[in-house]
């Protein structure tokens, strides 16, 4: 009785949540491209690889410092808003020497207030905290449009170089931390944060964790065979794009082709036992196949506020030894 009543609430907030969605995405304001030029498009990269795709510049831009701070993104796309990455951060208890920790927040994400105080959890247990806008959202999303908007709106490409932009700049980030003295860097991600986060496992070698909350593991279920995307595939199929055309990137886009550069003791995913978008059962089966990562689940759809402070509680759990010289 209880879990029935745990799934029409969470179909409820959810579907409230991707009708607001659906609403932005009918604007068009994303752009449009045809079919020829999205075959085009993808058939490049999967010709030149998710190496070169997800390439972070060697050279990093110095390295982090304390507060707020400005870099121009390895990435740059046709809106200048966009090309800009927006730090803050938190140092720890020995300053930037502290092991630190990369917030990644979800899509249509509007206020960092949860962030904020997550940060200063990792601050209280010693970790520097790092929290990025990423690509659309906040400061980086061009004038006329809501946070995140530009993302996914209908343009394949401009999602896909979303996507590209977003791990590149983590990846640098991540170096700019240890530059500044990290001994060591995790992840943290939530949603589409825990989807850039899975990818920037799977080519940044040396992170020391990775909480991964109701990542995105199959970009296809998400679009086509959930709620939530039913603008965009209505925008797909009025443009001659099929279910498999715009399926020939999920090997580059998706987690569940790569392979983490890190243990699997050290990698948690927590899913969301009535999550449309990313599945518990395919969280689970990412879980076995990165070597059996650990995974936990939590009673509520995509839309929900357990799933953070339970990462919070089990990730800090499953790894004593990372918080153990700080308590």
């Amino acid at each position: 009785m209880i879990d029935w009543f745990h799934r029409w609430q969470s179909d409820l907030v959810d579907a409230a949540a991707f009708a607001g969605i659906g609403f932005w995405q009918l604007l068009g304001r994303a752009g449009r491209h045809s079919p020829a030029d999205w075959d085009r498009y993808a058939e490049d990269w999967l010709r030149k690889g998710a190496e070169e795709f997800y390439q972070a510049p060697e050279k990093v831009p110095g390295s982090l410092v304390p507060g707020r701070q400005q870099i121009s993104s390895p990435v740059p796309c046709d809106r200048k808003e966009n090309n800009v990455v927006h730090l803050r951060v938190w140092p720890g208890k020995e300053g930037m020497k502290s092991p630190a920790m990369i917030l990644l927040h979800s899509l249509f994400s509007a206020s960092d207030v949860g962030y904020v105080h997550w940060a200063s959890v990792l601050n209280r247990l010693g970790w520097t905290a790092i929290f990025y806008d990423l690509p659309y959202h906040y400061r980086r999303r061009p004038k006329g449009t809501w946070s995140g908007e530009l993302v996914f709106g209908g343009n394949l490409i401009r999602s896909a170089e979303t996507i590209r932009q977003a791990v590149a700049e983590t990846r640098m980030i991540a170096r700019m931390a240890r530059k500044a003295g990290a001994p060591k860097v995790g992840l943290w991600g939530m949603s589409l944060g825990g989807w850039v986060a899975s990818l920037a496992l799977c080519h940044e070698p040396d992170f020391a964790c990775a909480w991964l909350v109701q990542p995105i593991p199959d970009v296809a279920t998400a679009i086509w065979d959930s709620p939530g995307g039913w603008v965009i595939r209505r925008q797909m199929e009025a443009r001659g794009l099929s279910r498999e055309q715009a399926s020939k990137m999920l090997p580059i886009v998706c987690p569940s082709f790569g392979r983490p550069k890190v243990v699997a003791e050290k990698i948690l995913l927590v899913g969301g036992r009535h999550d449309r978008i990313a599945r518990p059962n395919q969280l689970r089966s990412l879980a076995k196949d990165w070597g059996g990562a650990h995974y936990r689940e939590v009673g509520q759809g995509h839309i929900g506020y357990q799933a953070m402070p339970m990462a919070w509680r089990w990730g800090t759990g499953l790894m004593p030894d990372l918080f153990e010289r700080q308590r």
